[in-house]
């Protein structure tokens, strides 16, 4: 008897044509996503910082009283929802460097000081940003920890 295949010579043709298109809409869509980026990038600064992890000062320099409330607001908001993303994305298995931590916490600074420059009003239609870790003294060097990896004994010196 002859090896018969599970797939006639029709449907492997297709299988094949269909993943050779999936591929090439894969490389030409993504390339051009990338070029969008690019663009988007060149024109805004603080996009490029976030996009490579460096923490950048989101509170203006200048004259704080010269944008309206509505703008922090909004900013605050577009900011804290990009720091909650990078905080808590995969929260139980993602484990953070030193140096990531620390780049969050000056995010979390920057954005508290934004959320300082808003009224009461604005303050009670947004929430506060919060830096989900614990600064610990271990031997001379300075660790973060999660407050569910704190020990017992690690709680009462927090007074936590």
């Amino acid at each position: 008897m002859k090896n018969s295949s599970p797939f006639p010579m029709k449907s492997r043709i297709v299988l094949v044509f269909s993943l050779l298109l999936l591929f090439a809409g894969i490389y030409f869509g993504g390339s051009q996503i990338l070029t969008e980026e690019q663009v988007v990038n060149e024109s805004n600064p603080t996009a490029v910082s976030l996009s490579q992890g460096v923490p950048v000062n989101f509170v203006s320099q200048g004259d704080e009283s010269a944008s309206s409330g509505s703008d922090l607001v909004a900013k605050y908001t577009q900011l804290y929802g990009k720091y909650q993303v990078k905080v808590y994305a995969n929260r139980k298995f993602s484990v953070f460097t030193n140096q990531e931590i620390e780049a969050l916490r000056l995010e979390a600074e920057a954005l508290d000081k934004l959320y300082s420059q808003m009224t009461l009003e604005e303050r009670t239609k947004i929430k506060r940003a919060a830096f989900p870790f614990f600064k610990l003294e271990e031997g001379g060097k300075t660790i973060y920890k999660k407050a569910e990896d704190l020990t017992p004994a690690e709680r009462s010196k927090l007074s936590c």
